[in-house]
Order: structure tokens, then sequence, then C-alpha cells
């Protein structure tokens, strides 16, 4: 755990998923030294939001006022971050969507795992010659800041969004999920041929991470917010 620093605001990670973690923190703390990075796993915080909402901002938010609520009385000031993330495919009429990590058939009450979904979706686009496809993230915020009126709680969505298709086959070993397969336009190869700091620099987490910490900015000049011993730490 990060030695607590009083002059940063606590961002409270609102998922489970380590590989998410992996690629969210460091987007985080290499922006500003204003926000200090906390996560569930951390906190010893173990809780399954489930995402009942029918699109990508329904979800986002759904998770962040989830761990807001859950984790607001122990910090009275701090930030809740979530995102949800879509893989939609033209010829599939955007599918998978909202459903990504749920995308292939598996029994009642179980998970696919990242090669299940692989594999599905492969099987989904045999002999199917239109292959574009995107990537898109929104991340949700839901605060609580120290201001010099009192305290200003505030909701925001922020969103990424990747072009590019699906291959033929798998082609690399890095990243999770889908990376395999989504080849992105701009590189000319799949996220699984990346290191992490190169899909960091391109990916849609990224990028909706990037327009989240902008509009946080703004949200902090125009609040005028107070960064100062407020912060609650674990």
């Amino acid at each position: 755990m990060p030695a607590p620093n009083e002059n940063r605001i606590t961002i409270l990670l609102a998922t489970a998923n380590r590989d998410k973690v992996r690629e969210l923190r460091p987007l985080l703390e290499t922006i500003s030294p204003l926000f200090k990075v906390v996560t569930l796993h951390e906190l010893g915080v173990e809780v399954e939001i489930e995402e009942t909402e029918k699109t990508l901002e329904g979800n986002a938010l759904l998770k962040a006022r989830a761990i807001f609520d859950l984790l607001s009385e122990r910090f009275p000031f701090m930030i809740a971050l979530a995102d949800d993330t879509g893989l939609e495919v033209d010829a599939l009429d955007g599918a998978p969507g909202i459903y990504s990590a749920r995308f292939a058939p598996v029994a009642a009450g179980q998970t696919p795992t990242y090669q299940e979904n692989v594999a599905h979706l492969l099987y989904c686009m045999k002999g199917i010659a239109n292959r574009e496809a995107r990537f898109r993230t929104v991340v949700a915020l839901k605060g609580a800041l120290p201001t010099t009126e009192g305290c200003f709680q505030f909701e925001h969505t922020a969103e990424g969004v990747v072009p590019g298709s699906i291959t033929l086959e798998e082609q690399g070993n890095a990243g999770f999920g889908y990376d395999p397969l989504f080849l992105v336009r701009a590189a000319g190869k799949t996220y699984a041929e990346m290191s992490m700091a190169e899909k960091n620099r391109l990916s849609h987490r990224s990028l909706a991470v990037q327009q989240a910490v902008a509009d946080l900015r703004n949200i902090l000049r125009q609040k005028q917010i107070l960064l100062t011993d407020t912060n609650t730490h674990p």
C-alpha cells in the first residue's frame, strides 16, 4: 500500500478484475500527483456487482455508485472510478457489446473464460468477410470532494473508442480478453502483440481514462476543490 499523502485525492478502482487494474493504475498514477489510486484488493474488499444495465454507460455508473456507497463512510472525500468495455462487431450487429465478458455459452451460473469467449467469437465470424469492429470503453466517476463551501458530489462519464477489425486467428500472447483477435487499425497489429506501454498509449480504456482525467481537472478548477488534510486513509 502506498504511504498516505494528505495532499492527494483518493481514487478507488471499482473493479475486482486484476487485468483491468494493471491497465488502469499506471494510466492514473502517471497523469497527476493529485491522485492516490487504491484498489478493492488492497482494502480487503470483496464484492461482486451484477451488471444489469443495458448500456456501457449504465453499467459503468452502476459499479461506480455501488463502490461509492459501500466505502463513503471510510472515505468521506474520494472518487470511485469504474469502467465498462464492449467489443462491437459490425457483422454481428454490434455484439457482443455489453455482453463481451459473457459472450460464450456456458453452464448456468458460470462465467466464460477469456479463451472461451475468443473461441466463440471466431466461431461466430467463420466465413464472414466483413471483419470491422471497435472497442468502446466508458469510464464513470462518482465523487465527493471538499470545497470552500463544503462537500461537492458529482457523477461523470467519459468514452474512448478504437476502430479495428477481427483477425482470422489469434495473434500475439500479451493482453487479455479479446486482445489476440482485435487488430488495431492505427497500429497494424493486435493488442496482444503490443507491450503494456504501447497498449496504454493506444487503447480504448486509455482514451477514456485520459478524457475522464481531463474532465476531472476541469471540475477541480471550476469547483475550487481543496487539496488539504481531508482524505481518510485505509
